[in-house]
C-alpha cells in the first residue's frame, strides 16, 4: 500500500513527491500504522520496486495490499498523477469507513463523487458485485480499470474478453465501453463497443492513447462512434459455426443434437438466426445459438398473419435459460439493464426486417415466415442477398443512429 497513518493519526502518502533522504529522516523516528487495521506497517524505500508500506509478517489484517504487484502500484500512482495534472482534487487510497472500501484512487468532479478501482489480478464476480454496488448505494460511481495484461488482441478487432473482463463493461449513453490501463507504456487503451461473438470473442473498436492524449472526460464520458463490423461478425461467426462442427465434442453437442433431431443443419441456417443487437453483452451464449431456439420454440409454430404474443417469446426464452441452453451474463458495471433488454431488441430489429409487425406493445403478427434453405450453397446465396439489404438497418439499431 501507499499510505499509512503516522502516531499522531495524520496520513502520509508515498504518493506525494519525496526525497529519498526525507523519509528516512522520517523512518527513523516514526511508526506507520495501517489505515484499515491499525497493525504496524513498515516503510520500504527499496530501489528495484516502487516505495510502499507492508504489514509486518503474521499480520491478520483482512486487506490484500500487501500482495499488490509493482505494477498495480506503478499503476494507480501514474492515475493519480493524471488527474492532479488536470487539477482535479484527487486522494489515493482513501480508506472510508462507511463504505469498509479503499478506492485506489478517489475523487470529486461537479459534484459527483468517484472511485477508480485499478484491477490487475481476477477476484470473484461476487467480489466485484458487491465493491459495485457498495460505491452506487454511497452515491459513487465507480470506474473499474483493467491491467492492460487482462486483455487478450486477437486482431485489430477481435478480442478475447472471459466473464471477469465483461465485468469491468460499462454503459455511457447508448455506447458499451471497458477501459483498460498499462503503467509500463504509459497508455490507455479503451474498448468501444462490444460485439460478441461467442463466450470470449468479442468484436470491438480498440483505441490506444498516451496519458497526456487522454482526459478525465474521456474516462467518465467515453465517446464511441460507428464502425465497420459486418465483414468482421460475418467471418468470425461462420468460422465459430465449423470450429462447432469440427470439435471433438460436436456429437455430444446439446445444440448440435437439437438440430439434428429437428433436421436442421448448422451450416444452413437462416442469417436472422444469429444476428448482433446492442445489448448482446448480457447473454454469454452465442447469438446464432439463443436465436435459433427460439425459431424452434416459438416462431417456427407460426405462419403468415399469426398473432404472436411477447410474454410467449418471453417464457420460450426463459425456459432456455432455466435449463441452461442459454447462459447470461453478470454486469454490474452496465447499470440496470439485463438480458430482457437484448430478447426485446431482438424481436425489435425482426420487425425492422419485416419478418414481424408490432401490433402493441405486448403482440407481434407474422409479416414473412423463416426460409431454411435447402443445401450450404442456397444458403450462401441468401447470405449475401440478406446482409446486401439489411446491413445498414442491422448497424443503425446496433449503434442508435435511427
Amino acid at each position: 500500500m501507499l499510505v499509512a497513518n503516522m502516531s499522531n493519526g495524520k496520513r502520509l502518502s508515498l504518493g506525494e513527491k519525496w526525497n529519498k533522504s526525507d523519509l528516512i529522516g522520517i523512518r527513523s523516528r516514526e511508526k506507520f500504522h495501517c489505515p484499515e487495521c491499525g497493525e504496524e506497517v513498515v516503510m520500504k524505500l527499496g530501489s528495484k520496486k516502487s516505495w510502499h508500506f507492508s504489514h509486518l509478517a503474521g499480520g491478520s489484517c483482512q486487506y490484500e495490499y500487501d500482495r499488490e504487484s509493482d505494477y498495480h502500484r506503478s499503476g494507480k500512482l501514474m492515475l493519480y498523477d493524471w488527474l492532479k495534472k488536470q487539477g482535479i482534487q484527487a486522494e489515493l487510497e482513501s480508506y472510508d469507513p462507511l463504505m469498509k472500501q479503499k478506492p485506489d484512487v478517489a475523487f470529486k468532479l461537479q459534484s459527483q463523487k468517484y472511485a477508480i478501482e485499478f484491477q490487475c489480478s481476477v477476484i470473484s464476480a461476487e467480489i466485484f458485485e458487491k465493491r459495485t454496488k457498495t460505491y452506487l448505494d454511497h452515491g459513487v460511481i465507480p470506474i473499474w480499470i483493467a491491467a492492460e495484461t487482462l486483455v487478450k488482441r486477437k486482431t485489430k478487432n477481435v478480442v478475447s474478453l472471459n466473464n471477469f473482463l465483461y465485468l469491468f463493461i460499462r454503459r455511457h449513453r447508448h455506447s458499451w465501453n471497458i477501459p483498460a490501463f498499462c503503467p509500463i507504456s504509459g497508455q490507455f487503451i479503451n474498448l468501444h463497443g462490444a460485439i460478441p461473438i461467442s463466450a470470449r470473442k468479442t468484436i470491438t473498436n480498440l483505441e490506444v492513447k498516451s496519458l497526456n492524449q487522454f482526459s478525465i472526460q474521456h474516462l467518465i464520458s467515453p465517446a464511441a462512434g460507428k464502425f465497420p463490423f459486418m465483414k468482421i461478425w460475418l467471418n468470425e461467426n461462420q468460422k465459430l459455426k465449423s470450429q462447432y462442427l469440427r470439435s471433438p465434442g460436436a456429437r455430444q453437442n446439446r445444440f448440435l443434437k437439437e438440430l439434428y433431431r429437428n433436421r436442421l443443419s448448422l451450416l444452413s441456417l437462416p442469417p436472422v438466426f444469429g444476428l448482433p443487437v446492442h445489448s448482446s453483452p448480457y447473454i454469454e451464449t452465442p447469438s446464432f445459438i439463443w436465436q435459433t431456439y427460439l425459431y424452434l420454440d416459438v416462431f417456427r409454430n407460426f405462419k403468415k398473419g399469426d398473432i404472436i404474443y411477447y410474454a410467449s417469446i418471453r417464457e420460450a426464452f426463459a425456459n432456455r435459460v432455466k435449463r441452461r441452453d442459454i447462459k447470461l451474463r453478470l454486469l454490474p458495471a452496465a447499470g440496470q439493464r439485463d438480458a430482457w433488454y437484448t430478447l426485446a431488441e431482438y424481436v425489435f430489429l425482426l420487425t425492422k426486417l419485416s419478418y414481424l409487425d408490432k401490433i402493441d406493445s405486448g403482440t407481434v403478427q407474422v409479416v414473412k415466415e423463416f426460409v431454411i434453405a435447402n443445401s450450404i450453397e442456397e444458403q450462401l446465396e441468401a447470405d449475401a442477398e440478406f446482409f446486401a439489404e439489411h446491413q445498414n438497418k442491422i448497424a443503425q439499431l446496433l449503434f442508435n443512429l435511427t
